[in-house]
């Protein structure tokens, strides 16, 4: 396939394609002779090219600036930690005036700590049970956490869960990832919207831009670290986020929010719940945004302002007491702007260009459940997915999904509870080759993919349920790699009635994408005297490219002290196999150019090791404080027969070894609330990105009428910081820039 893909360069004329940008694969500088290239060559070379220098300011450049701000921070934290303490005393001494002296907790705070930690999920084992006795690395996002963080979307609000590694590009455009492998197309994380998987197969990541919904509509967001394959199947790698909506029952009536600030010029939204009769419930919503072009590291305009409208209806239906459905769909469309690096129309160099994005799509689920007894039930979901997405005058990609789930719970010989299930997805493209400066087309322009998944998991309780293991195993079979097994062995222990050990053993994989196995795309261009034609680097995908394997050992220690104390404690370690690199082949000359061919291959290694704290401390009834911790470290390396002519991706898709978040909630009467948000993240030091500090300050007021006031400020501490340098699609990245929003929310 690589000869082919060869000869179909050489005879016809590059065309365009999509979102130019860098490869996840790439030539590697000689380790005795930095920043040469090696490319074999033989005497029936049609060219023999001298050692090149890569291009600067690219990933083929390996010499990275070191900035280190450490200390910096660490005053800045320390400074800010006193400044809040202050404050938080000064007011919380006049709050307590003529309060109230028998508070009702519950009007204070949706959940008490006990309640949280024994919070219903779904999504670590695609069954309900309390966080508390999953044997994984959960953590929940609740509606309340949503309300009081100020953020206005989905990606702010992962910022606070441990272990998320989460990066704003520019206004569309996200690096989110889970325990490391942070990049604009994070492709080891799997990323749910009721059940509905939103993991794009072109490049294998998620567009987060179009991943959006009324957040007020949200129940909770449910974050598994750590492998989930056993459970959800093929790239749930290093995690699993699952978004999940209210139920219709739940949101009857009326709400409308609208915000305002000086970089989100608007976010509005609105929804009314209503009853079908005695069976059915249903809600209609519509929300629109916009926001202003932020401005780069240099102070330019950034021209990434985009704006987005997208409504959508969810019904939920009680036939009987065994029998229920859930119907819901949403469409949207988005229009926006952002900048590429591209080539000139010699390509003797790269150059910046603008484009236009139109992003469009709409998908439509329903699922339906019949419970036998309250021990065992079934489900059927199905979904079809349609999305439009166009850079315009570089190209687009058209893509639509079916699939069908089904899975059976029910308890085997007293002591076993079985799930067992099968899937079945079909997605069809079209990838239309562009007509502007960047370089690129997929082969075939159009392609069909089948995935069939079989599951089956097994839990086992014994000493009155203390003791649980917990045996999973998933088959998928793929268009690209065959037949592919993830087994997962768990096992809990309640040590007492408030503390919990879990230990896990884990195995997942993530499969190719259209981009590893069917791209012809050009990354780099280089010029070494006007005499020589310039030589471009092209990344050309294989058919022998295969799937990345993960080993993963987990534990875990949960303690629920007492009422006002909880600690959460995760350790892993990560041993990954068979990861992207890129090796220069053979050049050749095509229409007045030299083309220095890079191929995928799996050569490449990495062990990572860290640790996930989280702690709630509610030393009143009034005030909470919920604090979070990660640690990461990790490393790198080619097979050794391989590493003079190879180069590995997996070590530019950078991710902090430090984050720290420091939420303080406090009520300081029933009207009026007052929070706090910390951040740490540390530097990425490949990617020149220096370690910042964020401070979010949030004002609620709760008016009468179901009125709700509030003003957020946000990113207090530095007028403007980076948080990411992408590599891939060498999009342009903005400077996060100081922030100001104020709500309003009516419910009626």
């Amino acid at each position: 396939m690589l000869m082919s893909k060869h000869c179909l360069l050489s005879d016809s004329k590059l065309t365009s394609s999509p979102m130019l940008g860098k490869p996840r694969g790439y030539i590697h500088s000689n380790n005795h002779h930095p920043g040469k290239v090696t490319a074999s060559q033989d005497e029936s070379s049609p060219v023999h090219l001298p050692a090149q220098k890569p291009p600067p300011g690219t990933i083929f450049d390996h010499h990275y600036k070191s900035v280190s701000m450490l200390s910096e921070n660490a005053r800045k934290i320390g400074l800010v930690f006193m400044c809040l303490f202050i404050a938080s005393a000064l007011l919380l001494g006049q709050a307590t005036q003529g309060y109230s002296s028998q508070p009702q907790e519950e009007k204070l705070f949706s959940m008490s700590l006990e309640e949280l930690m024994d919070l219903e999920i779904i999504s670590a084992f695609k069954k309900p049970q309390n966080l508390r006795d999953t044997p994984a690395a959960v953590f929940v996002i609740t509606q309340d956490d949503i309300r009081r963080s100020g953020a206005s979307t989905i990606p702010d609000l992962l910022r606070m869960v441990p272990g998320v590694n989460v990066a704003k590009v520019d206004n569309s455009n996200w690096a989110i990832s889970i325990r490391g492998f942070n990049g604009l197309f994070s492709n080891k994380l799997l990323v749910l919207m009721d059940g509905r998987t939103v993991y794009d197969p072109l490049f294998s990541g998620v567009f987060w831009d179009v991943q959006d919904t009324m957040l007020e509509d949200i129940e909770r967001i449910e974050i598994i670290r750590g492998p989930g394959a056993s459970s959800w199947g093929t790239n749930a790698v290093n995690g699993v986020i699952n978004i999940i909506t209210k139920n219709a029952w739940n949101t009857q009536g009326g709400l409308v929010s609208g915000s305002t600030g000086n970089w989100d010029r608007y976010t509005s939204s609105a929804r009314y719940g209503i009853k079908i009769g005695e069976t059915g419930a249903a809600r209609l919503y519509v929300k629109a945004f916009e926001r202003a072009s932020q401005d780069t590291k240099k102070g330019t305009t950034a021209w990434d302002a985009n704006r987005m409208m997208r409504s959508g209806f969810h019904s939920d239906w009680k036939f009987s007491q065994k029998d229920s459905a859930t119907i819901q769909g949403d469409i949207y469309t988005e229009d926006g702007t952002t900048e590429i690096l591209g080539f000139n129309s010699d390509f003797s160099e790269r150059m910046m260009l603008k484009s236009d994005i139109l992003a469009s799509g709409g998908n439509v689920l329903s699922r339906w459940r019949h419970s036998f007894n309250p021990a065992s039930n079934i489900s059927f979901q199905f979904y079809y997915d349609h999305i439009d997405r166009k850079f315009s005058g570089i190209g687009k990609e058209t893509r639509d999904t079916l699939d069908f789930e089904f899975q059976h719970s029910f308890p085997l010989l007293g002591f076993n509870d079985l799930l067992w299930g099968c899937s079945y997805r079909h997605t069809w493209d079209d990838i239309p080759i562009g007509h502007g400066k960047g370089i690129g087309q997929f082969i075939p322009q159009s392609m069909k993919d089948d995935l069939f998944g079989l599951f089956v998991q097994n839990e086992m309780g014994f000493f009155q349920d203390r003791l649980r293991f917990l045996f999973g195993l998933r088959l998928d079979h793929n268009n690209y790699t065959g037949l592919e097994t993830e087994p997962t062995a768990r096992v809990i222990y309640t040590i007492t009635n408030s503390q919990d050990i879990w230990l896990a053993l884990s195995k997942a994989v993530r499969i190719p994408s259209r981009y590893n196995r069917g791209a012809i795309w050009a990354v780099g261009v280089d010029r070494l005297s006007k005499a020589m034609p310039p030589t471009v680097f092209t990344f050309i995908g294989d058919d022998d490219y295969g799937t990345e394997k993960l080993w993963a050992v987990e534990a875990g220690y949960r303690w629920n002290a007492c009422k006002k104390v909880s600690v959460d404690l995760a350790l892993f370690g990560n041993f990954y196999r068979d990861l992207f690199v890129g090796t220069g082949e053979q050049p050749f000359f095509h229409h007045g150019l030299i083309i220095a061919p890079i191929s995928p291959n799996n050569y490449g290694n990495a062990d990572n090791f860290g640790l996930e704290i989280t702690g709630n401390l509610q030393p009143f009834h009034w005030w909470r404080l919920e604090l979070a911790y990660s640690y990461l470290n990790t490393n790198y390396w080619i097979d050794s027969r391989h590493r003079s002519q190879s180069e590995l991706l997996a070590r530019y898709m950078e991710a902090p070894s430090h984050q720290v978040s420091a939420r303080s909630k406090m009520n300081l009467t029933e009207q009026l609330e007052f929070d706090i948000w910390l951040r740490y993240v540390s530097d990425l030091d490949k990617l020149d990105v220096p370690a910042y500090t964020g401070l979010d300050l949030r004002l609620g007021y709760h008016l009468p009428e179901n009125l709700e006031l509030s003003v957020a400020a946000k990113d207090l501490l530095d007028p403007y910081h980076p948080e990411y340098g992408e590599k891939f699609l060498s999009m342009q990245s903005t400077e996060i820039p100081r922030s100001v929003d104020a709500k309003l929310t009516w419910k009626f």
